[in-house]
């Protein structure tokens, strides 16, 4: 493909941006001016990264003719799509959810991720890929969530907070499997020749450490900001829209 090695160079810079900005931005204080200028950076750098990962997908698709992983690839992108336009719709949209759940991109968030995840999941059910199986729950969840908000609104006052963290998780995920599957991938490989560690156990760890991560996060967040509908909520931090 002409100009593939630029489009590379372009989603390694955009993944770089990207994990920094979002160790940046987790570490300034919610709600402040420097933490909303970096988790800008952030998503500007994630919608970089979803760019310049169609035309990679292209080229495994057709050029290379590996079909599974241009399918997972699209799904990995769809995912990834999906968490930082709610991330940055949880802020714009805080207001008013029907708003939010009306923009045409819900709809393009929402239905693209549900039938890769499906068609991931089928997948993984023929050929007994573990990681197929695995990573194709988080689509279907994401998207029942979205249809169940899309149906009955919001179940508490602070759902735009919590929207916008845990789709900043969502999309944390993404950038930590690119850095530790693909950036480490070395390391991984001296393990696999080196130590009598399962070599299954080595492919997946890349994959399922952040995922474990970001839920232990997401159980720690909620319980700090209020767990429960029935409970009254830890005030959150005030999230300022662009307009603001």
């Amino acid at each position: 493909m002409p100009g593939y090695s630029l489009i590379v160079m372009l989603h390694v810079v955009a993944g770089v941006v990207a994990l920094a900005g979002f160790w940046a931005a987790a570490l300034m204080k919610k709600g402040s001016p420097r933490h909303r200028l970096l988790g800008k950076v952030y998503l500007g750098a994630m919608a970089a990264i979803v760019v310049t990962a169609v035309p990679i997908t292209v080229q495994f698709a057709f050029f290379r003719h590996q079909p599974l992983t241009a399918l997972f690839l699209a799904y990995l992108i769809a995912i990834t799509g999906n968490a930082s336009w709610l991330a940055w719709r949880a802020v714009t949209d805080k207001r008013d959810w029907k708003q939010m759940v009306a923009r045409v991109g819900w709809k393009l968030a929402l239905w693209p991720m549900v039938l890769l995840a499906g068609a991931v999941l089928v997948v993984g059910v023929q050929r007994g890929q573990m990681l197929f199986l695995g990573f194709s729950v988080i689509g279907l969840w994401a998207g029942w969530r979205m249809w169940n908000f899309s149906r009955r609104g919001p179940g508490r006052p602070d759902w735009a907070f919590r929207q916008h963290y845990q789709s900043m998780l969502g999309a944390g995920i993404a950038t930590h499997v690119a850095f530790l599957s693909i950036g480490m991938r070395p390391v991984w490989q001296w393990l696999q020749a080196h130590t009598p560690v399962p070599p299954l156990l080595i492919e997946l760890f890349p994959w399922a450490a952040p995922v474990l991560v970001a839920v232990l996060i997401g159980y720690g967040l909620n319980r700090k900001y209020g767990g429960r509908r029935g409970t009254r909520p830890t005030p959150s931090p005030r999230m300022q829209s662009p307009a603001e």
